[in-house]
């Protein structure tokens, strides 16, 4: 950091005008000292110049203060209960977003910390603002929580798909007689709904925007993905995202629903 850092433009321009001004100042009141003579016009100036350089200072240390708050928002182990402490993050991400416009890294970073006070929404619209100007992989790596936290948002009550059983071709009179009539009591697949598309194709993207990152994923995201591909309907790369998950991190805790639906395509 440097700063500059989190400053507007009228900012960082008062800053170094302040600063010149200062310079200017005392070298007036330097040579006014050794020619005797009044400086009081130059003492006026470095007061002035104070002033200028201030309110960017204050704007910085501010600032400084602002993003060790959000390290901390961001590695809170769930996101806070009590409104007060709620609203006061809140107000701490509002502050740097705004000033964190050119600013990539710290647009993940305050992405995250929504995440972390549970704004999943707030933080996938930020995440996707970043993630069109085709970032850093370092800034990938930071939006993995907030996609892996959008895509468990969005398929918390998805339905589990089957992809279609494998069909057997038979005989041309069997193949007759299937055309031709139809097992007594079978149901008919319900068609999805425009809810039901509108969700799917939500997860889609959200699932290519996850694996298509730079960063390597934790096992938390890859179980995330083993879901969105069994509600998708591909359980291959379902159990291959199963798989990872597992040789990261062989503890960690799947849905036996997606488990089953993953491994032999049944529903749960």
């Amino acid at each position: 950091m440097n700063i500059f850092d989190g400053l507007y433009g009228y900012e960082k321009l008062m800053l170094v005008c302040g600063f010149i001004l200062f310079v200017f100042a005392l070298a007036a009141i330097t040579v006014m000292i050794v020619q005797r003579r009044d400086f009081k016009m130059a003492m006026g100036l470095i007061v002035f110049a104070i002033v200028l350089m201030g309110f960017p200072g204050i704007q910085a240390v501010k600032f400084s203060q602002d993003t060790v708050e959000l390290d901390r928002i961001r590695t809170q182990p769930q996101a806070p209960t009590d409104p007060a402490q709620k609203q006061q993050a809140q107000q701490v991400l509002a502050d740097l977003e705004r000033r964190a416009a050119d600013n990539p890294q710290l647009q993940a970073q305050v992405s995250d910390g929504y995440r972390a006070i549970g704004e999943v929404d707030k933080a996938y619209d930020l995440a996707r603002l970043v993630l069109r100007e085709k970032p850093s992989a370092q800034v990938q790596a930071t939006l993995v929580p907030v996609l892996t936290a959008k895509l468990n948002q969005v398929q918390a009550n998805a339905p589990i798909a089957a992809p279609p059983p494998a069909v057997s071709v038979p005989s041309t009179a069997a193949s007759t007689a299937v055309a031709t009539t139809a097992p007594v009591g079978t149901a008919a697949v319900p068609a999805p709904t425009p809810a039901d598309s509108a969700r799917q194709h939500q997860i889609a993207e959200i699932a290519r925007q996850l694996q298509s990152t730079d960063a390597a994923l934790p096992a938390a995201s890859h179980a995330a993905l083993a879901k969105a591909y069994v509600v998708l309907g591909q359980p291959q790369k379902a159990q291959a995202n199963v798989e990872a998950a597992r040789r990261i991190d062989p503890a960690i805790r799947i849905n036996p629903s997606v488990l089953r639906a993953a491994r032999t395509g049944d529903h749960p």
